[in-house]
Protein backbone atom coordinates (compact mmCIF):
# COMPACT_ATOMS: atom_id res chain seq x y z
CA UNK A 1 0.00 0.00 0.00
CA UNK A 2 2.73 2.22 1.07
CA UNK A 3 4.44 1.76 -2.48
CA UNK A 4 1.87 1.98 -4.27
CA UNK A 5 1.07 5.56 -2.31
CA UNK A 6 4.55 6.22 -3.61
CA UNK A 7 4.15 5.75 -6.96
CA UNK A 8 0.79 7.90 -7.02
CA UNK A 9 2.51 10.83 -5.46
CA UNK A 10 5.25 10.28 -8.01
CA UNK A 11 2.31 10.79 -10.52
CA UNK A 12 1.13 13.88 -9.37
CA UNK A 13 4.33 15.34 -8.76
CA UNK A 14 5.45 14.62 -12.40
CA UNK A 15 2.52 15.68 -13.10
CA UNK A 16 2.70 19.02 -11.86
CA UNK A 17 6.04 19.14 -13.23
CA UNK A 18 5.27 18.66 -16.20
CA UNK A 19 2.38 22.03 -16.47
CA UNK A 20 5.59 23.85 -15.18
CA UNK A 21 8.01 22.79 -17.60
CA UNK A 22 5.84 23.24 -20.79
CA UNK A 23 4.54 26.71 -19.31
CA UNK A 24 8.45 27.92 -19.01
CA UNK A 25 9.20 26.28 -22.76
CA UNK A 26 6.42 27.79 -24.03
CA UNK A 27 7.74 31.30 -22.79
CA UNK A 28 8.82 32.60 -26.53
CA UNK A 29 6.55 30.45 -28.40
CA UNK A 30 4.79 33.14 -30.55
CA UNK A 31 1.08 33.36 -31.47
CA UNK A 32 1.36 32.24 -34.95
CA UNK A 33 -1.75 30.47 -35.96
CA UNK A 34 -2.31 26.71 -36.56
CA UNK A 35 1.39 25.40 -36.93
CA UNK A 36 2.09 27.21 -33.50
CA UNK A 37 -0.94 26.00 -31.78
CA UNK A 38 0.16 22.69 -32.94
CA UNK A 39 3.75 23.36 -31.65
CA UNK A 40 2.53 24.19 -28.10
CA UNK A 41 -0.16 21.12 -27.87
CA UNK A 42 2.89 19.20 -29.08
CA UNK A 43 5.46 20.71 -26.15
CA UNK A 44 2.25 20.24 -23.48
CA UNK A 45 1.85 16.88 -24.23
CA UNK A 46 5.63 15.44 -24.12
CA UNK A 47 6.36 17.54 -20.88
CA UNK A 48 3.77 16.68 -19.04
CA UNK A 49 3.14 12.93 -20.28
CA UNK A 50 7.08 12.62 -19.82
CA UNK A 51 7.08 13.74 -16.53
CA UNK A 52 4.01 12.08 -15.12
CA UNK A 53 5.75 8.28 -16.79
CA UNK A 54 8.91 9.33 -15.62
CA UNK A 55 8.69 10.18 -12.39
CA UNK A 56 7.17 6.81 -11.14
CA UNK A 57 9.82 5.21 -13.19
CA UNK A 58 12.50 7.08 -11.30
CA UNK A 59 11.05 7.04 -7.81
CA UNK A 60 10.79 3.47 -8.22
CA UNK A 61 14.36 2.86 -9.11
CA UNK A 62 15.27 4.73 -6.49
CA UNK A 63 13.26 3.52 -3.73
CA UNK A 64 13.37 0.12 -4.51
CA UNK A 65 15.67 -0.93 -2.01
CA UNK A 66 15.04 1.46 0.81
CA UNK A 67 12.21 1.75 2.92
CA UNK A 68 9.41 3.85 0.67
CA UNK A 69 8.55 6.69 3.59
CA UNK A 70 6.79 9.61 3.21
CA UNK A 71 9.98 12.07 3.85
CA UNK A 72 11.83 9.92 1.16
CA UNK A 73 9.25 10.06 -1.74
CA UNK A 74 8.78 13.79 -0.60
CA UNK A 75 12.31 14.53 -0.97
CA UNK A 76 12.74 12.45 -4.77
CA UNK A 77 9.72 14.22 -5.81
CA UNK A 78 11.23 17.47 -4.81
CA UNK A 79 15.08 16.24 -6.62
CA UNK A 80 13.24 15.07 -9.58
CA UNK A 81 11.13 18.23 -10.27
CA UNK A 82 14.11 20.40 -9.63
CA UNK A 83 16.22 18.84 -12.02
CA UNK A 84 13.59 19.37 -14.86
CA UNK A 85 13.17 22.56 -14.17
CA UNK A 86 16.64 23.89 -13.46
CA UNK A 87 16.50 22.26 -17.63
CA UNK A 88 13.75 24.19 -18.58
CA UNK A 89 15.10 27.48 -17.14
CA UNK A 90 18.65 26.60 -18.80
CA UNK A 91 16.40 26.43 -22.57
CA UNK A 92 14.66 29.60 -21.28
CA UNK A 93 17.59 31.49 -20.75
CA UNK A 94 19.22 30.14 -24.12
CA UNK A 95 16.40 31.34 -25.61
CA UNK A 96 16.28 34.56 -24.09
CA UNK A 97 19.93 35.44 -25.27
CA UNK A 98 19.38 34.46 -28.80
CA UNK A 99 16.45 36.64 -29.01
CA UNK A 100 18.56 39.31 -26.52
CA UNK A 101 20.80 39.08 -29.67
CA UNK A 102 18.39 38.95 -32.66
CA UNK A 103 16.99 42.51 -30.81
CA UNK A 104 20.45 44.25 -30.92
CA UNK A 105 21.15 43.11 -34.15
CA UNK A 106 17.78 44.73 -35.11
CA UNK A 107 18.57 48.09 -33.54
CA UNK A 108 19.94 50.27 -35.59
CA UNK A 109 23.63 52.18 -34.53
CA UNK A 110 23.53 55.50 -33.55
CA UNK A 111 26.28 58.37 -33.00
CA UNK A 112 28.39 58.95 -29.89
CA UNK A 113 31.53 61.07 -28.80
CA UNK A 114 33.71 58.45 -30.80
CA UNK A 115 31.59 58.10 -33.93
CA UNK A 116 29.92 61.43 -34.37
CA UNK A 117 28.87 61.04 -38.40
CA UNK A 118 25.54 59.12 -39.83
CA UNK A 119 25.80 57.83 -43.25
CA UNK A 120 23.81 55.23 -45.14
CA UNK A 121 25.13 52.71 -48.04
CA UNK A 122 23.35 53.11 -51.32
CA UNK A 123 24.82 49.93 -52.38
CA UNK A 124 26.90 47.11 -51.15
CA UNK A 125 30.67 47.74 -49.87
CA UNK A 126 33.29 45.97 -49.13
CA UNK A 127 34.53 46.72 -45.74
CA UNK A 128 38.06 45.92 -43.87
CA UNK A 129 40.26 45.13 -40.72
CA UNK A 130 42.84 47.20 -38.96
CA UNK A 131 45.17 47.75 -41.21
CA UNK A 132 48.20 45.55 -39.89
CA UNK A 133 52.09 45.98 -41.61
CA UNK A 134 50.87 48.51 -43.79
CA UNK A 135 48.08 45.90 -45.54
CA UNK A 136 44.54 45.55 -45.62
CA UNK A 137 41.94 42.47 -45.31
CA UNK A 138 38.84 42.52 -46.26
CA UNK A 139 36.54 41.37 -43.86
CA UNK A 140 32.66 41.80 -44.63
CA UNK A 141 30.58 43.53 -46.77
CA UNK A 142 28.19 46.33 -45.50
CA UNK A 143 24.84 45.81 -47.45
CA UNK A 144 23.35 48.72 -49.13
CA UNK A 145 20.73 51.37 -46.51
CA UNK A 146 22.61 49.68 -43.76
CA UNK A 147 23.72 52.85 -41.17
CA UNK A 148 27.35 53.52 -40.12
CA UNK A 149 28.60 56.59 -37.62
CA UNK A 150 31.94 57.58 -39.04
CA UNK A 151 34.92 58.99 -36.68
CA UNK A 152 37.23 60.01 -39.40
CA UNK A 153 39.63 58.94 -41.78
CA UNK A 154 43.70 57.55 -42.10
CA UNK A 155 44.66 60.23 -44.68
CA UNK A 156 48.03 59.54 -44.86
CA UNK A 157 48.07 55.66 -45.52
CA UNK A 158 47.80 54.07 -48.72
CA UNK A 159 44.99 53.24 -49.56
CA UNK A 160 43.02 56.32 -47.63
CA UNK A 161 40.87 54.45 -45.35
CA UNK A 162 37.72 55.87 -43.24
CA UNK A 163 37.17 54.56 -39.56
CA UNK A 164 33.42 53.42 -39.50
CA UNK A 165 31.06 51.43 -36.91
CA UNK A 166 28.37 49.28 -38.31
CA UNK A 167 26.20 46.87 -37.41
CA UNK A 168 28.67 44.35 -37.51
CA UNK A 169 31.27 46.22 -35.32
CA UNK A 170 33.97 48.18 -36.49
CA UNK A 171 35.45 48.29 -39.80
CA UNK A 172 37.06 50.58 -42.03
CA UNK A 173 36.40 51.55 -45.59
CA UNK A 174 38.75 51.82 -48.86
CA UNK A 175 38.63 55.60 -50.16
CA UNK A 176 37.03 54.97 -53.82
CA UNK A 177 34.14 53.06 -51.72
CA UNK A 178 33.30 56.51 -49.76
CA UNK A 179 31.01 57.73 -52.62
CA UNK A 180 28.55 54.59 -51.69
CA UNK A 181 27.34 56.43 -48.64
CA UNK A 182 25.00 59.11 -48.50
CA UNK A 183 25.40 61.67 -45.00
CA UNK A 184 22.55 61.93 -42.36
CA UNK A 185 23.45 65.21 -40.98
CA UNK A 186 20.24 64.60 -38.73
CA UNK A 187 21.21 62.22 -37.25
CA UNK A 188 24.55 62.91 -36.24
CA UNK A 189 25.89 63.67 -32.75
CA UNK A 190 23.86 66.26 -31.37
CA UNK A 191 26.57 69.97 -31.31
CA UNK A 192 28.69 68.05 -34.28
CA UNK A 193 29.17 69.90 -37.27
CA UNK A 194 27.73 68.30 -40.02
CA UNK A 195 30.47 66.95 -42.78
CA UNK A 196 29.99 68.73 -46.19
CA UNK A 197 30.07 65.68 -48.11
CA UNK A 198 32.02 61.82 -47.68
CA UNK A 199 35.33 63.95 -49.09
CA UNK A 200 36.78 63.00 -45.43
CA UNK A 201 40.41 64.12 -46.04
CA UNK A 202 39.24 67.56 -47.65
CA UNK A 203 41.08 70.06 -45.21
CA UNK A 204 37.31 72.14 -44.66
CA UNK A 205 35.43 68.91 -44.56
CA UNK A 206 37.07 66.48 -41.15
CA UNK A 207 39.85 66.69 -39.17
CA UNK A 208 42.24 63.68 -40.42
CA UNK A 209 43.06 60.92 -37.44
Amino acid sequence: MKRLASLILFCLSGFATGIAVATILLAFVPQCGYDCENRSVGVVFLSVTGCTFAFPLLGYAFTRRARGTPLRTFAISAALAAIAILTASAHYVFELHARYREAQAAVPVSADFDFMYMAIATRDVKAYAKPEGGAVRPTSVIPQWQRCVIDGAWCDTQPRLAHMRCKGGVVYVNEADWKAFSLIARENLPGAVALKSMNLCAADNLPED
